[in-house]
């Protein structure tokens, strides 16, 4: 497994000052996390891949600045405004296919809405039809007060797309919902094609790997036995570790754990 890095974990600084923070720290795969509208334009990825080229690095996955609104938009009950939100989408595929990344990040539906889950579960489907016109896939995060925070949920997502249900895996928000990272993963299975990685304590629910108590050693084994061998994109917030050698600490402590496997 190979250990990258999300630009998310230099939020609020720019996009470009937060990559290149990324890129120096010797990180080569990363994931773009997009704040802002304007940076989905091609001029703009386009400097991004320039970056990363530069580099000898490539981006895993595309986390667009839009999740909050994909229960209004993607999810919503009102045609009109869902067709809408597929056009904003198809503007987000692009700008992943530019950069290489195989990978859209989705929060996905909210609980509670208008639509059943067999509607729900069909506008992913047809998100992913879309995506893959771009050579690209939109894969769905578990995340807390979405209804991917739901293990039913999840099951549905199996059972109804098969192989074409693609999952992110998110350590810090599997127990935010009140799971196990495993547990999760149990779900999930071999749909598992991008993981945000991080650890917790008794009392702070993200932290760079290593400052905290989880056990790597068996959930990245389990994860290795369910057939993932991708990237674990560690995915932080600022205010979670002190400096970029935190990062690069954590890197080698995953290393390290994963070169036995």
């Amino acid at each position: 497994m190979i250990v990258g890095a999300s630009t998310s974990n230099f939020y609020p600084a720019p996009l470009e000052e937060a990559l290149d923070t990324v890129l120096s720290a010797g990180f080569r795969n990363v994931e773009i996390f997009l704040n802002a509208p304007s940076e989905a334009k091609p001029s703009f990825i386009d400097e991004l891949k320039r970056r990363c080229d530069n580099a000898g690095a490539v981006v895993s996955a595309l986390h667009p600045y839009s999740s909050f609104m994909e229960p209004f938009f993607l999810f919503s009950p009102y045609q009109r405004r869902a067709d809408d939100g597929f056009s904003l989408y198809e503007s987000l595929f692009e700008a992943a296919a530019r950069l290489g990344a195989p990978t859209l990040v989705i929060h996905g539906d909210k609980p509670l809405g208008l639509l059943s889950t067999e509607q729900s579960i069909e506008r992913f489907s047809r998100l992913a039809q879309l995506g893959a016109s771009y050579g690209v896939l939109p894969a769905q995060e578990n995340v807390v007060a979405f209804c991917s925070g739901d293990l039913s949920y999840l099951q549905a997502m199996k059972k109804t797309l098969g192989d074409n249900a693609r999952f992110v895996l998110d350590f810090k928000q599997a127990g935010r919902c009140g799971l196990q990272p495993e547990t999760v993963m149990d779900v999930m299975g071999s749909g598992i094609v991008h993981v945000h990685i991080s650890d917790r304590d008794d009392t702070r629910d993200c932290l760079p790997p290593g400052q905290g108590t989880r056990d790597f050693a068996m959930q990245l084994r389990k994860l290795k036995t369910i057939g993932y061998d991708g990237v674990l994109m560690l995915e932080l917030y600022r205010q979670n570790f002190e400096s970029v050698e935190d990062l690069k600490r954590a890197r080698e402590w995953l290393e390290e754990i994963t070169c036995h496997f």
